[in-house]
């Protein structure tokens, strides 16, 4: 945002997607114009994603000029008005591209990537028009990329005498996102009309409250000083902006004030036992502020979670870190570090892979020894601290096609122990965070030193090294994994020796071995399907290659695709209270509601229940599970998100729900049926019966239909 010669503003597309963002950005940008501050430069991991979009941006220019399209580029070094007419120009000459084009229609400027040439459409410039790519590090096309394209579009509109048909994300992966202009134009007139609003008004009323924006904001470093002056309750460790609303409406507005509040204070529409979490964990915080010593809390059990989620030790236990690069094509998984323990001292063993290939390798190495290990060690566990590594396990699992049973396995048997799920459930810190470098106050003596310290700079350290390869860097990340790894078996032991004698060890489904029965079974029908993908690929002939290669693989792809609706559903199953209250797929704190009889409905009954303030996504008609048993929950008749109520239908065989009960969706559907049919379908191919079939491999090979 800036000011022309006669004090009119100037605004960009990056004024209207901060103002979506947070309007407070908006207002700081106002005020600034009249009172500038001075802004430090960017961190090392901002510079970074400007190097590699600069980069990303001159790999699509060589593109088009590969394709031999002829490209006149916009200088940089004149003024806005001498751009603007040098794109003028270039449109006038009817060019195919023109890279970094300047665009202006008071009040709004803009300086697209690329304006390319798209015949057959009427303009002022003739039977021709441009249409607008920006190029993207992003994987896929964003709502704030859209907006960006949109203000590009409206200058282009007055520029050429017509909307561009089309706008176009180029990104990260080198493929073009299309968004039809017309479909998006109402929704950007609406947002743009709001800025131009809030910007022209005399006063505005807002404040500093973080949001997703914060990230890219800034300001952050602003608001962030003004929450620790004013001790907002955003410094509250693991509150969620919606809670930081309610507790307002409740007259509550700082740290301070909720660690004073009285634990029998009713919050309106905020669920007693949040308030009461936030509560406890504000007073921890507060304590540690005023006396300088850390602190924790034991929670109240709660069985199967908090410490009936921790194993007994293992010799044989490993400790699991990984480290990845979110900016390489498609991001990479480049490192999987393991600490083993040997005689009481972290051995810590790497698995390195630098391209997509590599990862491949790394990953089926690092699961060969986890299950070779566990094979040694039947007891033995594998701890990681959050989600990161489990959820990449699979990811790469069904990315590469390999080692999918190995980490089935590893899910199915509960090898994996997730110690930030243990400690969000088990104890409370004073912490403002719970990070495993947070938790590193409670058992070790020192902070940790050297080149890399955290996760962003590490991702700047491997970038540094994919230009220069320089030994010592990877040396650097290689400490930095192996630190994570040894915290993760220090935090283990930590939380050893604050477990209750009257947990449970955790036991989970390692003891249920499958039936030799079932093992033979699972055993025979991927043999069969790997011998059938074998055959379909290596037999078929050059003309029906492609085909017999996509029947290849949609022999797995409905059992690939029902594995997250899987593990959701598992992932789901023992989660606590809160996690299932927070989460928009699930209902929680279901109890009985003694206002409405129960009555029949054919041979079932409809019972009816209350539930508590919260976001949720089910509906009429859907046939939700208990979270726990995974038993059907019934089916939903009516649903009152207001009132909190819900009536489910129960068959006269299901046992009636526990108090509390919690809804969590049900799992993917049966797909057996899909699965054989493809199969026969393969079967019929290899057996040279496609005459049975030939709508389908018509279907399969881009066939035109065969209609008489």
């Amino acid at each position: 945002m800036q000011r022309q010669l006669d004090g009119q503003l100037l605004f960009s597309a990056s004024d209207l997607v901060n103002f979506l963002g947070c309007e407070h950005a908006t207002a700081l940008d106002l005020a600034n114009l009249d009172h500038p501050q001075q802004f430090g430069e960017d961190d090392e991991e901002t510079q970074l994603l400007q190097r590699l979009g600069i980069a990303h941006e001159v790999a699509y220019l060589e593109r088009l000029k590969a394709d031999g399209k002829l490209v006149v580029e916009i200088p940089a070094d004149v003024d806005l008005a001498a751009r603007v007419q040098r794109t003028i120009k270039a449109m006038q000459q009817g060019v195919e591209v023109i890279y970094q084009g300047a665009l202006l229609n008071e009040p709004w400027h803009g300086y697209s990537d690329f304006l390319l040439r798209v015949d057959g459409v009427q303009s002022n410039l003739g039977e021709y028009a441009y249409e607008i790519a920006d190029t993207k590090l992003a994987r896929t096309a964003k709502p704030k990329h859209v907006i960006q394209l949109c203000v590009y579009a409206d200058l282009l509109a007055a520029a050429q005498g017509t909307d561009p048909p089309n706008l176009h994300v180029v990104l990260g992966s080198g493929e073009m996102a299309t968004i039809s202009t017309a479909s998006v134009r109402h929704y950007y007139a609406t947002a743009r009309d709001r800025f131009v609003g809030f910007t022209a008004e005399a006063e505005r009323s807002t404040s500093a409250e973080p949001c997703g924006h914060c990230t890219f904001c800034r300001w952050a470093p602003t608001c962030d000083a003004h929450w620790q002056e004013t001790d907002h309750l955003s410094l509250v460790a693991n509150i969620s902006r919606s809670q930081i609303v309610k507790l307002h409406t409740g007259g509550i507005e700082t740290l301070a004030a909720l660690a004073a509040s009285d634990a029998a204070l009713a919050v309106p529409d905020l669920n007693p036992a949040q308030f009461h979490k936030l509560r406890s964990q504000a007073n921890l915080q507060f304590a540690k502020r005023s006396t300088g010593e850390n602190a924790h809390e034991i929670l109240p059990s709660d069985p199967p979670r908090g410490f009936d989620r921790l194993p007994q030790p293992d010799e044989g236990d490993l400790f699991f870190d990984m480290e990845g690069d979110p900016h390489q094509d498609g991001g990479l998984e480049y490192l999987f570090g393991l600490v083993v323990i040997d005689r009481e001292q972290p051995l810590f063993i790497p698995f390195w892979g630098h391209d997509r290939s590599g990862e491949k390798q790394a990953f089926e190495a690092c699961v060969d020894f986890m299950t070779e290990r566990l094979r040694r060690f039947p007891a033995a566990r594998i701890y990681h601290y959050g989600s990161y590594e489990e959820t990449a396990l699979k990811r790469l699992a069904m990315l590469h096609g390999t080692r999918e049973n190995e980490v089935d396995n590893l899910l199915r048997q509960e090898k994996l122990v997730d110690l930030y799920q243990l400690v969000r459930e088990a104890i409370r810190v004073s912490e403002p965070r719970y990070s495993i470098k947070n938790l590193e106050a409670f058992y070790r003596s020192s902070k940790r030193e050297g080149e890399v310290t955290t996760a962003g700079a590490s991702i700047v350290m491997y970038e540094r090294w994919c230009r220069t390869e320089e030994p010592q860097l990877l040396a650097d990340i290689s400490r930095y994994n192996e630190d994570d790894c040894v915290s993760t078996w220090e935090c283990r032991n930590w939380l050893l020796g604050l477990r209750p004698n009257t947990a449970n060890w955790f036991i989970g489904a390692a003891a249920e071995a499958p039936s030799p029965e079932k093992e033979a079974k699972r055993a025979e029908a991927i043999e069969r399907v790997e011998e059938l993908y074998r055959r379909l690929v290596e037999e078929a002939s050059d003309k029906d290659r492609q085909w017999c290669s996509l029947l290849a693989d949609l022999l797995e792809f409905h059992r690939r695709e029902a594995k997250p609706g899987y593990w959701a559903m598992f992932t789901r199953q023992w989660l606590g209270d809160d996690e299932l209250l927070d989460d928009a797929e699930c209902i929680a704190g279901l109890r009985p509601d003694h206002q409405r009889a129960p009555y029949p409905e054919k041979r079932s009954t409809v019972f009816s229940f209350t539930f508590p303030p919260q976001d949720f996504k089910m509906r009429i008609g859907d046939k939700p599970l208990r979270s726990g048993s995974l038993e059907a929950a019934g089916e939903i008749m009516a649903i009152d998100d207001e009132g909190g109520t819900v009536s489910l239908k129960l068959g006269p065989s299901r046992s009636p729900l526990p108090n509390p009960a919690n809804l969590i969706p049900e799992g993917p559907l049966d797909d057996m049926i899909l699965r054989g049919a493809i199969a026969r379908l393969a079967e019929a191919v290899l057996a040279g019966k496609e005459d049975r079939y030939r709508a389908a491999i018509d279907v399969l090979d881009c066939r035109p239909p065969r209609l008489a």
